[in-house]
């Protein structure tokens, strides 16, 4: 299921660098004022508004108004009509923290934590769920929640009004709306497949790349230019190629894993949702809500996406610890095996075929398998030297032992890595006997 609490924390952003494109106004945003003031999202928020107010047309603006201007920008016609409601920053707050509590509980954040920290992805005894309700509380300015007894689009403002920055966003989440109204959003990923995993990362690309195609063609809309094709808003609109580049948007005080999760389905979704645009339109867009993407290889190489090339299925080859208990499975993928290598290496990422993770509680520790495979073996010795050089730039010597190559992290975890005959293994632990038993088999 794609949850509205995994959307909204990348739209304002996404909504201002469109906007800043769009008006040709390459100014860094303003920073914070000494001592408190407007944050530089509220700032550049006012700045926005106050150049889009009457490029948009300046007139009132009511829900009605803004589906039919999302069913023109997007050639898809609504099936019935949206409900609106308006949230202030105070029960915006506490909204969140209710999906946080029914969609992101203490147990899957702590899942996740061990998780990230397996890969060496997240420093040991970060608090995700935190983190993540900072972000969104922090950036949300609307969003559509599509739980089945709500699927209502939410606006946020303490004026209970549409103004031209509120409308760009809405416009995004409108677009959800409309894909719900076909797709059904709640059903469209396996609610058992976690937030950091490859499958629900494809899926949620798909469907967030066409909306934030349909924020730029609205925008276009209401400025009476709308291009005919998405390739031709290259020119004065959001470049798909450099928005895919990680590390483009930050999310302050987040880790790169958590910055990509969060946003790279906006931004990589937006070059796969260009490229279905151009094949045929919004039928075309509209089928592919029906057949997402299986893996983000398909989403990053759009042309694997128009093959069906479906990945390969990996089975975790490390037997489990004596007395674990398998706390979850999936997939990582290429999209977070780029965060992963970090800035500069996501190249060797290239050529994955599949993998798998394992991830085992063992007496109250943590142990991790997982397993790649690979087009062929010039990619899967390029990935592995790439990967060997992540971690040795990063942590302690390494010590070769067994055919392993071992690593020690922070938290007491330890790294082991291996090139096998037709992919790469990562193994670790924050138990050094745990470990040992995991490398031995």
């Amino acid at each position: 299921m794609i949850r509205s609490l995994r959307r909204p924390a990348a739209t304002l952003a996404l909504a201002l660098a469109l906007a800043g494109r769009l008006l040709a106004a390459p100014q860094a945003p303003p920073a914070q004022a000494a001592g408190g003031g407007q944050s530089t999202s509220d700032q550049m928020a006012d700045l926005v508004n106050a150049l889009l107010g009457g490029l948009m047309g300046g007139g009132k603006v009511d829900g009605a108004t803004l589906q039919r201007d999302v069913e023109e920008a997007g050639g898809i016609p609504f099936r019935r009509p949206v409900p609106v409601d308006f949230l202030n920053k105070e029960q915006l707050a506490r909204y969140l923290r209710e999906l946080l509590d029914e969609e992101y509980p203490q147990a899957q954040a702590t899942g996740d934590e061990r998780l990230l920290a397996g890969f060496d992805l997240l420093p040991p005894g970060t608090d995700l769920r935190a983190l993540r309700a900072r972000v969104l509380e922090d950036n949300v300015a609307g969003f559509y929640d599509d739980r089945p007894d709500r699927r209502r689009l939410y606006a946020v403002s303490e004026e209970r009004s549409f103004t031209a920055m509120n409308q760009i966003v809405l416009a995004h989440e409108l677009r959800h709306a409309l894909q719900d109204q076909y797709a059904n959003l709640n059903d469209a990923i396996d609610a058992r497949i976690g937030d950091f995993d490859d499958r629900r990362l494809a899926a949620v690309s798909l469907f967030e790349g066409d909306a934030t195609l349909l924020m730029e063609r609205f925008v276009r809309l209401r400025m009476g230019a709308v291009p005919e094709t998405a390739g031709d808003g290259e020119a004065g609109g959001l470049g798909s190629a450099a928005l895919g580049a990680p590390g483009l948007f930050d999310v302050p005080g987040a880790p790169p894993v958590v910055r990509d999760q969060l946003m790279q389905p906006y931004l990589a979704g937006l070059a796969l949702a260009r490229a279905v645009w151009e094949r045929g339109g919004a039928s075309a867009m509209r089928s592919a809500w029906s057949r997402p993407p299986a893996s983000t290889e398909q989403v990053l190489h759009p042309e694997r996406f128009f093959a069906h090339e479906a990945p390969r299925v990996v089975r975790v080859t490390t037997a489990a610890p004596a007395g674990a208990r398998v706390l979850s499975e999936g997939v990582l993928g290429e999209m977070l095996l780029r965060t992963l290598l970090g800035e500069g290496a996501e190249a060797a990422a290239t050529g994955w075929g599949g993998d798998a993770w394992k991830l085992w509680d063992v007496k109250g520790h943590s142990a991790l398998a997982w397993r790649s495979e690979w087009d062929d073996p010039r990619s899967a010795g390029a990935f592995h030297e790439a990967l060997l050089r992540r971690f040795t730039r990063t942590r302690a010597t390494p010590v070769v032992r067994d055919g392993w190559v071992r690593f020690s992290g922070d938290g007491g975890w330890t790294f082991a890595l291996r090139r096998a005959a037709d992919g790469v293994e990562l193994v670790s632990s924050d138990d050094e006997r745990v470990l040992a038993g995991l490398v031995a088999r």
